[in-house]
């Protein structure tokens, strides 16, 4: 567990099914609480028995800011090191760009330049991502833990437009978002390579 002013991160091992026993060694979860109420985010962390690699994985119901989902990972990260070799971090996952404002905004408006509204095919989106600003925002996290992003992947990539944003994230006032964003079925992983 780790104070951080009036908020606290408690670690939590989960239970790992019979049915996933064969392939998962271990999983633990982040929890982020401030008094009795549990916040709206958590980190999942999931260890493969083979190779004993691990992958982050983000989630949270709410909207939130990209750079301080960036911020709470790099907090987290001495708990992390207590049950889990860094260096066999392979991947990480996020929620759909709509619920980060600020990653929205920045990818739409340079898909924008680059494509217009068309939609591409993986190859071309992913090298898309290793040139967009996304990259180096990863890399400032990544150089502490001596990584760097590899390749990006989304699933049933396509562009959604604002109109349509309600149907992932009801209740929310879309006002400062961007007129549509890049999307994807399950959400947004990368791959890491050590540098």
């Amino acid at each position: 567990m780790q104070n951080f002013q009036d908020t606290i991160i408690v670690k939590q091992k989960n239970t790992v099914k019979k049915s996933d026993s064969t392939w998962i060694s271990k999983s633990y979860s982040y929890h982020w609480i401030a008094g009795k109420d549990t916040l709206n985010f958590v980190i999942y962390l999931t260890e493969y028995k083979r190779s004993g690699e691990f992958c982050l994985d983000i989630h949270h119901k709410e909207p939130i800011l990209f750079s301080a989902v960036l911020e709470k990972i790099k907090a987290c990260l001495p708990l992390i090191e207590e049950d889990f070799d860094m260096s066999k971090l392979v991947s990480l996952y996020f929620m759909k760009p709509i619920y980060y404002l600020d990653l929205s905004t920045k990818l739409s408006s340079e898909y924008e330049q680059e494509f217009g509204r068309k939609s591409v095919d993986f190859r071309e989106f992913n090298q898309f991502l290793l040139k967009s600003n996304l990259t180096p925002e990863f890399n400032n996290l990544l150089v502490l833990l001596n990584k760097k992003v590899r390749m990006y992947g989304f699933e049933k990539f396509h562009i959604i437009e604002k109109k349509h944003y309600e149907h992932y994230l009801p209740n929310v006032d879309f006002t400062d978002y961007p007129e549509f964003s890049v999307n994807a079925h399950i959400g947004m992983g990368m791959s890491l390579e050590n540098k």
